[in-house]
Order: C-alpha cells, then sequence, then structure tokens
C-alpha cells in the first residue's frame, strides 16, 4: 500500500515530489521528465519573472481558477525553492534560466528526495472505499491518495500522449475536448523555400491578433509568433499573416527606382516567394493594380492553417476547472485523486508560463499529501 502516488513523472509531478519525500513516482518512460529536458531549447525556462497580475495575461482558461493558483505559488516562490535546490536563476528579458547548468540541473534537482520510482504506464485505475487500485502492464498497485500529473497530449514522444484523458473519465471526470497549444503551425501554401528566415510577423483569425518573431520551416513557421497562436486554432484554419506593414504608395515616392524586393523590410528571398514575379519589377513600374495585390499580399496573405501535435509543447483542454478545487487540487467527484499540470484546462503563451502553471498547481497538492 502506498501513501501517496504520483502518476507521471514530469514537471509537474516531480515538482511534487520534490516537496513529498515519501512520494512514489510512477513514470511509463525509462527516465523521468522526458519533456521537460526539451523546454526552453534544452536549457529549461522554468518560470517567468514578474508578479501575479502581471503574468495573468499570458494564460488561457479560467481566469478566477488560475488566479487563485497562481496567488499561492507565486513565480518568486518557485524561484525560491529551486535556490534552495541549488538552482540559481539567470534572467534573460524576464524569462528565468538556470544561470550554471540546464534542463537536466533542474530534473536532477527535483529529484533530490531520492524518491522511489516505479516504471510502467498506467492502464487502469479504480477507486475502492480507502484506495485506490491501479493497473499496469506489470503489476497492480495500491494507494491511498494520487496526484494524476501525466500530462496532457503535448509532445506525444515524450509520453503525453492523452491516454490520461480516457482513464480520467473512468472516475467521472469531464473532459474539455484537448487540442496542441504552443505548437509550430503548418502552413498551406508552402514557405519552404525561405526556410531558416527569422522574421517578425503578425498573425491574424478574426479579431486575435498575435505579433512576435517567426521562423519559416519546411512545414509552415516555429517561434514564439506561432507557438503563442496556437491555442486560438482548433484544427485547420484559415488565417492572414502580415508579414511588413508596406505602403506601396510611400515606397513609390522615396524608392522607386528600387526592385520591390529589395525595398521592403523583409528578406529577398521571402519577397521573391510571396510576390513571384512582382519581386523583381521596379516599384516606380508597378501599376495601380499590381501595386494593390502587392501589398495586400505582404500585410494580409491568407493562409491554411494547422497546429502541428507532434511539436506542441502544451495542450488547450483536459479536466474541467470546474470540477477541481482550486485550494487544494482535489477533485470534487473523487476524494483523495487530486490533480497537477497539463492534464487540467488551462494552457499558457511559451516564456516559462506553463511550468510556473505545473509548479504552482504542485506545490498546492503538497500542502494537501504531505
Amino acid at each position: 500500500m502506498i501513501d501517496f502516488l504520483i502518476i507521471g513523472g514530469g514537471a509537474a509531478g516531480l515538482y511534487a515530489a520534490s516537496l513529498i519525500p515519501e512520494a512514489v513516482i510512477l513514470e511509463r518512460n525509462d527516465i523521468c521528465g522526458k519533456k521537460l529536458l526539451l523546454t526552453g531549447g534544452g536549457r529549461c525556462n522554468y518560470t517567468h519573472n514578474g508578479t501575479v497580475p502581471e503574468i495573468m495575461e499570458h494564460y488561457h482558461g479560467n481566469i478566477n481558477f488560475i488566479r487563485k493558483v497562481l496567488y499561492r505559488h507565486t513565480p518568486d516562490d518557485i524561484i525560491t525553492h529551486f535556490r534552495e535546490l541549488g538552482i540559481k536563476p539567470g534572467n534573460e528579458n524576464g524569462k528565468i534560466f538556470p544561470l550554471y547548468g540546464d534542463a537536466h540541473s533542474i530534473r536532477d534537482a527535483l529529484l533530490h528526495n531520492g524518491n522511489r520510482i516505479i516504471r510502467g504506464k498506467a492502464l487502469s485505475i479504480e477507486k475502492n472505499d480507502a484506495f485506490f487500485v491501479i493497473r499496469t502492464e506489470n503489476e497492480i498497485i495500491k494507494a491511498r491518495k494520487i496526484l494524476f500529473a501525466p500530462g496532457g497530449m503535448a509532445y506525444p514522444r515524450t509520453g503525453s500522449d492523452g491516454s490520461g484523458y480516457q482513464l480520467i473519465k473512468t472516475l467521472g471526470h469531464s473532459i474539455e475536448p484537448p487540442y496542441p497549444a504552443l505548437a509550430p503551425l503548418e502552413l498551406t501554401p508552402s514557405l519552404k523555400d525561405a526556410e531558416g528566415i527569422t522574421i517578425p510577423i503578425t498573425i491574424r483569425k478574426d479579431k486575435k491578433e498575435i505579433s512576435d518573431t517567426a521562423v519559416i520551416t519546411k512545414r509552415g513557421i516555429s517561434g514564439p509568433a506561432a507557438e503563442n497562436f496556437s491555442y486560438l486554432l482548433s484544427g485547420r484554419e484559415n488565417v492572414t499573416i502580415s508579414f511588413d506593414d508596406c505602403d506601396i504608395k510611400s515606397l513609390r515616392e522615396t524608392s522607386g527606382a528600387a526592385l520591390l524586393k529589395n525595398a521592403l523590410s523583409i528578406p529577398p528571398r521571402l519577397s521573391q516567394i510571396l510576390l513571384g514575379p512582382l519581386a523583381e519589377k521596379k516599384i516606380a513600374n508597378l501599376s495601380k493594380a499590381e501595386a494593390a495585390k502587392a501589398e495586400e499580399i505582404i500585410t494580409r496573405y491568407t493562409f491554411s492553417c494547422r497546429p502541428i501535435a507532434e511539436g506542441a509543447m502544451s495542450t488547450r483542454g483536459g479536466v474541467k476547472t470546474s470540477e477541481i478545487k482550486a485550494e487544494t487540487m482535489e477533485s470534487k467527484q473523487v476524494p483523495d485523486l487530486y490533480f497537477a499540470g497539463d492534464i487540467i484546462d488551462v494552457d499558457a503563451d511559451c516564456g516559462g508560463y506553463s511550468l510556473t502553471w505545473a509548479f504552482a498547481t504542485a506545490y498546492i497538492v503538497s500542502l494537501s499529501c504531505k
């Protein structure tokens, strides 16, 4: 009989384990923290500097629920906890990274308690009067309390394949349909011939827009602009992208003799892909119709777009917050069942906000389960 079992040795599960020495971790992978090791390009942007009111605009979901959680364990509290674990913070434009070390040092610091780790994937969970019965492919585990933190359906190759949703449904919970978040975007038509170019863009859908940096890839775009926009998409949808706020009339007055591709703020290689033959024309020689077409393409190009699920670092959707007690992260339906991290229907922008959520929810659970 295990007193406190953590299902999922990811960011949330490991943070809880760092606060509860007697906790046992059930992890399906050969190592814990597989996705954590990929964050921040392997450097691990583990939180974002700022007060709760300052960071709240970067979260999506039940705002009152999110606010209650973040006030219980703030970015400053997270930085302090990691300091106590030997991790000194480095601040890069508000993003907090380990000053020395990388994602491996974060993962290893969270395992400082030497918590027992059971290898296996939870295949079913049943609740008896006094304990849970968890079946894996190898054994049957009994536990009095469970922290359910298997992740959502982000980056499936790290273990977050969405199977946790079906498990938790069997215990009576409702699931908000999951979609990829913090994901690169696939674009049609393709910009693959401009692969590797990094540019500021504005991407829009209806009245929503995100302005940030994008990296052009073989399949579409990655980088902050794509990742922060991906939560707005529920599959393949049309979006418009502004690559330049050019005004052809003004360019004609200042740079009429220049080729159009050389007068824009974007690289000529990208201009040629977007504009075709128009890119090679002198601005002064553009007809009125050509100028209007070029301006429309550069400032409001329409793409068919979808999030690339296999590259997502987070998930929109999951266990409904209306079924969780914000004060304890305990299920309202099933006593002694707790939730933390990406399995909950809350997601956030890139910049350390998702890990802040994972750590804050795990901390609240630890107060109830020590």
